[in-house]
């Protein structure tokens, strides 16, 4: 009778165990279903002054998977053969979300309302990888590798455009507590990356049309675009290279810098974008 009871107690013990162990899955399990390892997110979308100042701005709600890299065979173009080359890319997913407008202007409200809009609302990204090392840089613009994104989109297991098929008019607006998504989704792919680089910066253009009229270095006047800035380091080197050796420095944060992708390259440097203490515009 003993024995009975002592197995019975025990097999109560391992069933409430069980329980508490497998309780808290179906949220864990929720939230993977809901950010689908989409986790670096910047925290600011845009300030009041901004919105005044710009009555048609608009602000894609991006969110990013971790930076990766895959060796495969590519065809190279001049020898038409496939080598083993080393890819970094980098999967986003960009909604539009509804922004909230002044609701009146006042004397103290700023206006631009002599500067007719950039462009039609489309989504055109442009998207740099600066590494910065020694206190030298280079740039790396988004490259379009056809035979690259099929195998990426087999591994991610959804179908990314590269920047020239994403091209497009902006989708509907979805509203933060909206139970489906207008989302659309990208895929920006480099090869040749030196592999020594240590640290390196993402320059993403094309995720709003905000933009600002100031003096340039020459006293004339310069358009500066609001560009998501997402800093990286890696302590591998060049032998034995892994995705897992990417870490963001931070989170992704918003800055105006120029259309020319050297003149940002020199004002990243000038603003020390890659420094510790670097806070969020």
């Amino acid at each position: 009778m003993r024995q009975l009871l002592k197995r019975s107690a025990l097999t109560t013990f391992i069933c409430s165990c069980l329980a508490l162990l497998t309780g808290g899955m179906p949220a864990q399990a929720q939230e993977n279903k809901l950010t689908r390892g989409f986790t670096i997110k910047p925290d600011l979308t845009a300030t009041g002054e901004e919105r005044a100042t710009q009555k048609s701005l608009w602000v894609l709600d991006a969110t990013f998977k971790p930076m990766r890299m895959i060796r495969m065979d590519l065809t190279n173009p001049k020898t038409g053969k496939k080598e083993k080359t080393l890819v970094w890319y980098l999967v986003y997913k960009c909604v539009l979300r509804p922004l909230e407008r002044p609701g009146s202007s006042n004397d103290l409200t700023p206006q631009n309302a002599e500067v007719p809009p950039l462009g039609p609302s489309l989504f055109v990204p442009e998207v740099v990888l600066i590494t910065n090392d020694n206190g030298q840089q280079t740039s790396y613009p988004n490259q379009i590798v056809p035979e690259a994104e099929v195998i990426i989109n087999k591994r991610e297991r959804r179908q990314f455009k590269n920047a020239v098929d994403i091209i497009g008019e902006l989708p509907p607006e979805t509203a933060a507590d909206a139970k489906s998504e207008n989302a659309i989704y990208g895929v920006c792919v480099w090869t040749g990356i030196d592999p020594n680089t240590d640290y390196f910066t993402i320059l993403f253009y094309g995720l709003s049309n905000g933009y600002k009229k100031v003096e340039g270095p020459d006293g004339k006047e310069m358009t500066l675009r609001k560009v998501l800035v997402q800093q990286y380091w890696r302590p591998g080197d060049q032998f034995g290279q892994q995705e897992q050796e990417f870490r963001p420095k931070g989170s992704p944060f918003w800055q105006y810098l120029p259309d020319d992708p050297e003149q940002a390259a020199e004002m990243e440097k000038k603003l020390n974008l890659n420094a510790a203490e670097q806070k969020q515009p």
